[in-house]
């Protein structure tokens, strides 16, 4: 009787022991960081962190991941979460026989193409980053090619894809190359990103 009775008293502490630290691991869970990717050029690397920084502003633990040599693999092995590009060179990727040229084309054309598992934020329609003899065109021989956020579907609630989407509102070429030459000539990519989403009141 004894030895059942301590064995009765044994299971009860391990089951509320168990259950405590159910509820402290539950209570200490850290919040999933989300992994911006970026190649190597200065435009990758400043628009991973303003993704990253707007990010943040939403509550979210974010980091940057840069001078990736394959970004687009890594995004589709969860690597990492989320990758600024244009949309006119996804497209390249995912179908170049698409005959998209224009904006709408494109945007379009892009979300046809997407592959499983990934989504896009809004394009940026101020930036053009085509060629900069194909810029006055209005025939675009060249595909548009808009930034936009590359990102793994499902990952995001409907307050942090709002904050991505105002970056894609408030970017232009301009702040674009603006931004990029303070970096190039001495700014930090992070504080180059703090100082355009402040300016943007994002």
């Amino acid at each position: 009787m004894y030895s059942v009775a301590v064995r009765r008293t044994a299971v009860a502490i391990l089951a509320a022991a168990c259950a405590f630290t159910t509820i402290s691991c539950a209570s200490d869970d850290a919040k999933p960081v989300v992994a911006v990717g970026a190649d190597s050029s200065t435009e990758s690397v400043l628009l991973a962190e303003i993704y990253s920084q707007a990010l943040a502003r939403t509550g979210t633990e974010s980091t940057v991941v840069t001078g990736l040599t394959t970004p687009l693999a890594d995004l589709d092995a969860g690597r990492i979460a989320v990758l600024p590009a244009r949309n006119g060179a996804l497209l390249d990727r995912w179908n170049p026989a698409s005959p998209a040229r224009k904006p709408d084309e494109v945007v379009a054309a892009v979300n046809a193409a997407l592959p499983q598992g990934l989504s896009v934020t809004d394009a940026a329609d101020g930036t053009d980053l085509r060629p900069r003899d194909a810029l006055p065109g209005p025939d675009y021989t060249f595909r548009a090619q808009n930034i936009l956020a590359l990102y793994r579907t499902g990952i995001f609630d409907r307050q942090q894809l709002k904050k991505l989407n105002y970056v894609a509102g408030e970017l232009t070429t301009e702040g674009l190359i603006e931004s990029i030459n303070q970096i190039e000539t001495g700014t930090r990519p992070a504080d180059a990103a703090r100082s355009w989403l402040d300016a943007h009141s994002l």
